[in-house]
């Protein structure tokens, strides 16, 4: 895999249209097999010729395919690919063309560069990324100063489009996970465990960076609001921690509960030193980047058994039963679409994230366009977006918050899970009711 700032190949010309014809989704298996069969496996075949009068619109795409993030880069950009694919094959014959240029980046730096040449070289109207909250916050700040459209698939912290009329985020945003955090503690933990709000005592450990600020900032406004007294909050360095020293910390704060906001190694040499220490909890929550990754399961094994961690859904969070009727069939198109593209793996979370971000932005937002693809095109057409809670194949829906608003930009409809370990690499979602699959094996 490249490094930071690296080049990779660009993708075929994709038609896109105003549907006049039924969707994909509405042709039944059969047809998405022919589909199928047509697309291939790899992503650099079977492009559609051009056609003389149409023009091209050059989406920029800005990722981490490489370093430390890119495994969840590289799914994240599966799936906004999966999601091109699809609604390039719902235009009519002849409509727009559509092509994807992609740009790896590993650090902030090499994330605002990337936009910096995206639109210079290519001339792009709009941008879509970028996983990580630190890459996202600055790719996302220059898009907006120079008026280019971000499309923001899979970063949660707030201030990515906070402030930003160019930006729009289709993921969960981290006070969200923070929020979803504090409402199980409040509406699940709490009277399992017959404590009243008022005598819970609460501990945050947040990694010190607009990711772990976003998600910590939630939490402590929702426990307010649930009467959660927040006895500590420790912002930590992660290049710098001392897990042994943050766990002899947690264990004076006396908790009841640890919220934890954590990259994968730092969330694993925590917990690992909360059991070292022999700290009581009576449960412990992580969130987005660490206690819900895979990595954290296995590495942990046994050790990871009744933990829980609010994030984004994957592809095996959704009840397909709560979704809308063409939101089951688009899940169904999806994941094999997307199995086929990568080998038979299942949409992982930030798979599921980059499709839901994409198929937004390409079967509801640019096929609406009439003349020029400009950034305020497709930014006045964003916000006319109304997609209802079930109608995503994550089953939440698409409506972003009006201009001039708090939350301007953000994704007001986007969920938000609870699961727990319950098994020696098994997570299963616990929380809200219409996505459980499992009940909560609850502690003391």
């Amino acid at each position: 895999m490249d490094g930071g700032g690296g080049r990779y190949a660009r993708l075929p010309l994709y038609p896109l249209g105003r549907m006049t014809s039924p969707p994909l989704y509405r042709v039944g298996l059969a047809g998405f097999a022919a589909v199928l069969a047509v697309m291939g496996c790899s992503s650099s075949g079977g492009s559609t010729s051009p056609s003389p009068g149409f023009d091209e619109v050059v989406i920029g795409a800005v990722y981490p395919l490489g370093g430390p993030q890119s495994s969840g880069g590289h799914d994240e950009l599966a799936g906004v690919q999966t999601a091109l694919d699809l609604a390039q094959r719902q235009g009519l014959p002849g409509g727009r063309r559509v092509r994807l240029q992609i740009e790896s980046a590993t650090t902030p730096d090499a994330a605002r560069k990337a936009v910096d040449s995206l639109i210079d070289r290519y001339h792009v109207p709009a941008i879509i990324g970028t996983y990580g909250s630190t890459l996202a916050d600055v790719a996302a700040a220059r898009a907006d100063q120079r008026h280019v459209v971000y499309w923001e698939t899979g970063a949660v912290a707030d201030s990515v489009s906070m402030g930003r009329p160019y930006v729009f985020q289709t993921v969960a945003t981290g006070s969200t996970l923070g929020r979803a955090a504090a409402d199980f503690t409040s509406a699940v933990l709490l009277p399992a465990s017959r404590l009243p709000s008022t005598e819970a005592r609460v501990v945050i450990a947040a990694v010190d960076d607009v990711y772990g600020h976003a998600v910590a900032d939630g939490e402590v406004a929702r426990a307010a609001e649930h009467a959660i007294k927040v006895v500590d909050r420790i912002d930590y360095d992660p290049r710098r921690l001392d897990a042994d020293a943050l766990a002899q910390r947690l264990a004076g704060d006396r908790p009841d509960y640890l919220w934890d906001v954590s990259y994968i190694d730092d969330g694993i040499a925590i917990w690992r030193a909360v059991l070292a220490h022999g700290v009581h909890l009576r449960a412990a929550i992580g969130t987005s980047s660490a206690f819900c990754m895979p990595d954290f399961g296995s590495r942990l094994g046994a050790q990871a058994i009744g933990v829980y961690a609010a994030d984004k859904p994957d592809e095996s969070d959704v009840n397909p039963a709560v979704l809308t009727p063409a939101a089951r069939e688009l899940l169904t198109a999806a994941t094999s679409a997307y199995a086929h593209r990568t080998g038979g793996q299942k949409m992982s979370i930030p798979a599921m994230a980059g499709f839901v971000g994409g198929w937004a932005l390409f079967h509801g937002v640019l096929p609406a366009v009439n003349g020029p693809v400009s950034p305020e095109a497709l930014r006045d057409l964003a916000h006319k977006l109304a997609e209802p809670v079930y109608s995503s194949i994550n089953g939440g829906g698409v409506q972003f918050g009006s201009p001039g608003t708090a939350a301007a930009g953000q994704n007001l409809l986007a969920p938000a899970v609870v699961g727990q370990w319950q098994g020696v690499n098994m997570m299963r979602v616990v929380y809200p009711v219409p996505f459980a699959e499992a009940k909560p094996i609850l502690g003391s």
